[in-house]
């Protein structure tokens, strides 16, 4: 087998080491300031918990403890006296902790540090979102990441939200640091072909994420958590599967079969004691892959900027929940949402600039690269995308 088929699949390799590659590693807070007093709700999905040991634990148990020695507050450089972590009721597959903390003076005389640097020892990309209210009702929120994980309490405390740079930076490295974002982006420019077509259908995804995340933003759509998450598996399982089909001529039979194979998804859960998805979601998607096996009479240079604005609906919802917790105020949310996404788009064209360096460094070192180069990719990415789907529609 060649080098190049070998690079690749180890790569596919490494990237399926996570199912939950779009739920993103972030975590919420909201935080309530009093005289010289502050308590907190501290909110991560679970599967981030299960990162924290190697050994099976209780996750709550686990979880506490890691928050104790990560979650502090001090006042003067002197820690401020902390509460023992409680674990509280939570929506399903989320896990809430609770903090006091009491300082020796009012935040009023001396302001305090509130750090929050959870998460980041397991995930360098982790992202958490914190949200304070003050005693004059006023409100603090801030994007909080490994090198920027403090937030001041009290006299000195800014009542905005993070800076337009800290979304920018956000949308960036969202894109670079989501692995089924970054498989989708292969397997676009695998359907699109071409440079400039790759760009276009790139630009068209941006504009699907952006429409999406800025109608949940202003609360006009509430998109189900669950089915956003397996969407967004099919989509690159999709992709990946149609660039094959389209390279190697297949019969529209095979998305047919795909479609059937989504439909009895319900009927596996079943069997073996798994919730799924509702029934119409997943009619839905197979009606999709169906009507989309015979539409194959189309370029794929036509197809893909269509494709890729409409999977960007599914995206954008994807990303939209942290925004929610935010809780942005209106006089902030166009500059916000404006500065993650053009974040989104440089971090899109980076990371094609970087798939085409490699397949650029590949084409010049060495005399050809096989066909099965291209099939090997695409097969990789299918599977990958497949596994994401299926395990998140039956969760």
């Amino acid at each position: 087998m060649s080098r190049v088929v070998v690079l690749l699949l180890a790569t596919m390799m490494l990237l399926a080491g996570t199912a939950h590659a779009h739920t993103r590693s972030q975590s919420f807070s909201n935080w309530t300031i009093g005289e010289n007093a502050i308590q907190g709700v501290f909110q991560v999905d679970a599967y981030r918990a299960t990162q924290l040991s190697e050994t099976p634990q209780a996750l709550a148990t686990l979880l506490r403890n890691h928050l104790a020695a990560n979650v502090s507050l001090t006042q003067g450089g002197v820690a401020c006296t902390a509460s023992p972590p409680q674990a509280m009721a939570a929506p399903r597959g989320d896990l809430r902790v609770e903090f006091r903390f009491s300082c020796a003076k009012p935040f009023a005389e001396m302001p305090g540090i509130l750090r929050i640097g959870a998460f980041f020892d397991v995930s360098v990309s982790h992202v958490h979102y914190v949200r304070l209210t003050g005693t004059d009702g006023k409100i603090q929120e801030m994007v909080l990441t490994l090198g920027k994980s403090d937030v001041a309490v009290g006299a000195t405390a800014a009542s905005s939200v993070s800076s337009v740079f800290d979304f920018l930076a956000l949308g960036f490295w969202h894109v670079l640091s989501g692995l089924d974002h970054l498989a989708f982006l292969a397997v676009l420019a695998m359907l699109a072909g071409g440079l400039w077509r790759t760009a276009i259908a790139v630009t068209g995804f941006t504009l699907g994420h952006s429409l999406t995340l800025g109608l949940v933003a202003m609360n006009v759509l509430r998109p189900d958590t669950a089915a956003v998450e397996a969407l967004i598996g099919f989509t690159v399982a999709w992709a990946a599967g149609e660039a094959l089909a389209r390279a190697r001529g297949l019969s529209s039979w095979f998305g047919l079969a795909g479609a059937g194979a989504i439909l009895l998804l319900p009927l596996l859960a079943w069997v073996v004691g798994l919730p799924s998805l509702p029934w119409s979601v997943l009619a839905g998607i197979a009606l999709f892959a169906a009507a989309m096996s015979f539409a194959r009479r189309f370029d794929a240079p036509i197809v893909a900027p269509a494709i890729a604005t409409v999977f960007g609906l599914a995206h954008g919802a994807g990303f939209a929940g942290p925004l929610l917790e935010l809780n942005i105020p209106g006089a902030d949310l166009v500059p916000t949402l404006l500065a993650f996404n053009i974040g989104v788009e440089v971090g899109q064209l980076t990371a094609l600039a970087l798939f085409g360096g490699i397949v650029w460094t590949l084409r010049t070192s060495l005399k050809t690269i096989p066909n099965l180069a291209f099939d090997a990719m695409a097969a990789a990415l299918f599977a990958l995308g497949t596994f994401w789907f299926v395990s998140r529609a039956l969760t």
